[in-house]
């Protein structure tokens, strides 16, 4: 089983290639073409919408407190909620993705801290709001459960966690199957190839819901959408969708009050 030294090493790697096309593995922008403005477009544009969801179910978090987001990458969600929140902090197990983060801030509140350990480095209820996507499915479920309950911990009372996990595979008729386990391997030999890292690659966990609400505990379960996140063109183009897909990773996005 992967640890999380493993899951570090993996997205080291990755990072120290080409941290934007590792985050949004977009074929078109592979080896360096993603451009900073659009790469950090596509962050505006994610929280946006996640901001708009949290308004229309009136459950809108403290602006003037910190928010975490949790698997920050190079900072492309981290900057995008610091247009709403006082303070921001992004948090990510890859030494070069912070670095990078560092470099490309543009927020004086806005802080980036490498942690690779399921307990966090922040004391209890720290945070306002909580969000982290296309994060934990990369995460074997041991951890990803670990990191749920830390959330909570880390949160303060009435705060607002968003987050989102591959939930299950739908396997669908067997040419549904076929053709998901052709895209699959189509998708690790694109990141392989167009990172050039042999032995790199990005490891994908499902968190079942009825593992999500033994992980949560009696914190409160607001909304649970479906979502696009697993879907090869998602590109940070967040949706939120009426049904699960016939085949493939179902994809869910959770919104928790403690």
């Amino acid at each position: 089983m992967s640890t999380l030294k493993t899951v570090k090493d993996e997205w080291e790697s990755l990072a120290e290639r080409d941290a934007l096309s590792a985050i949004l593995t977009d074929k078109t922008k592979a080896n360096g073409k993603w451009s900073i403005e659009d790469f950090m477009r596509t962050g505006r544009a994610e929280v946006e919408t996640v901001i708009g969801h949290l308004e229309a179910l009136n459950c809108t978090p403290d602006s003037s407190r910190a928010a975490l987001d949790f698997g920050c990458g190079v900072g492309r969600l981290t900057q995008a909620l610091a247009r709403h929140f006082d303070s921001c902090i992004g948090v990510d197990i890859s030494p070069s993705m912070i670095q990078k983060a560092v470099e490309l801030n543009q927020y004086p509140h806005c802080r980036y801290i490498v942690h690779s350990d399921v307990r966090l480095p922040f004391a209890d209820s720290s945070f306002s709001f909580i969000y982290s996507n296309i994060v934990l499915q990369h995460m074997p479920r041991q951890y990803s459960e670990g990191y749920l309950r830390e959330f909570l911990r880390v949160l303060e009372p009435e705060g607002v966690l968003v987050f989102g996990v591959q939930d299950s595979f739908a396997i669908g008729d067997l040419s549904s199957l076929l053709t998901r386990i052709r895209d699959l391997f189509r998708l690790r030999s694109r990141i392989k190839t167009m990172l050039q890292i042999g032995h790199a690659d990005m490891e994908m966990h499902c968190l079942p819901e009825y593992i999500v609400r033994r992980a949560l505990g009696a914190a409160r379960i607001v909304d649970i959408q479906l979502t696009n996140t697993a879907e090869k063109d998602f590109n940070g183009n967040l949706i939120y969708l009426q049904r699960a897909p016939a085949a493939g990773y179902i994809s869910k996005q959770y919104c928790i009050v403690k």
